[in-house]
């Protein structure tokens, strides 16, 4: 073992993270869900450094770094756009065969190499179908060996492909949104309301007046900036007798 001269070391990670958390990254169990290749926050870490870059310190006021936060966001939408593009009309020699045809300029180039890869292991997996595992279709959503398989002599249907690697365009034609309500919400509210002695539906009631009211909100912003560093300083008083010199003069 690597890590065999530093017991202290082992025995750390075994107690903080394998044993407590071995579920959410070791790859046993990682396998069994989908994740569509997201197993490590490095996305959210590297937008993190990224905005930081364009921000280069923190003593920009609201408005440069609201501009600095709209460039970087066009920036990426210009970068995922061209993504979109590329996996929409430019076709690679590899996805030339008849496998390929029927997602060629529907499915994100990320996911054909992805399927391609796989690929490689359908004859392995075609004689011994019990080895294939189903990683790939479990984990991302695409046909593993097993499924590729199947296609060896034909193309591969769309429907096989989750919509996570069909979604080529920024626009929400032909997906329908979810049902947002809060009527139950409001129900238990009613209930609760009705429940309380008197004065808690008059504290319940300020409340919901906050947020259903927020112009009548009787909170305001203070009249001036408050310092809240340090102790407050008392203004200094000079004796107009004394003799001592005057460090400022």
């Amino acid at each position: 073992m690597v890590c065999s001269s530093w017991p202290m070391f082992v025995d750390y990670v075994k107690d903080t993270w394998i044993i407590p958390h071995k579920k959410n990254f070791v790859t046993a169990w990682t396998n069994k869900v989908m994740h569509l290749g997201n197993t490590t926050t490095n996305r959210v870490e590297s937008s993190h450094w990224a905005l930081k870059r364009v921000l280069q310190n923190s003593l920009g006021n609201l408005c440069s770094v609201w501009d600095a936060m709209n460039n970087m966001v066009t920036l990426q939408h210009t970068e995922i756009r061209a993504s979109f593009e590329t996996s929409t009309h430019v076709i690679g020699h590899v996805f030339r065969k008849t496998l390929y045809k029927s997602l060629l300029g529907m499915v994100s180039r990320y996911a054909l190499n992805q399927i391609a890869a796989e690929f490689e292991s359908v004859h392995y997996a075609g004689n011994n179908p019990s080895s294939c595992g189903c990683v790939m279709r479990t984990t991302h959503g695409l046909p593993c060996a097993c499924d590729l398989f199947k296609y060896v002599v034909g193309c591969i249907l769309l429907d096989s492909i989750h919509m996570f690697w069909r979604r080529l365009n920024f626009s929400d034609q032909g997906i329908s949104e979810p049902e947002v309500s809060i009527k139950e919400e409001i129900e238990t509210i009613s209930k609760r309301f009705d429940e309380l002695d008197v004065c808690g539906k008059f504290t319940l009631k300020t409340k919901l007046r906050g947020i259903v009211y927020p112009n009548q909100n009787s909170m305001c912003p203070p009249p001036a900036k408050v310092n809240t560093k340090g102790a407050s300083k008392k203004p200094m008083k000079r004796n107009p007798r004394s003799t001592k010199r005057d460090p400022s003069y």
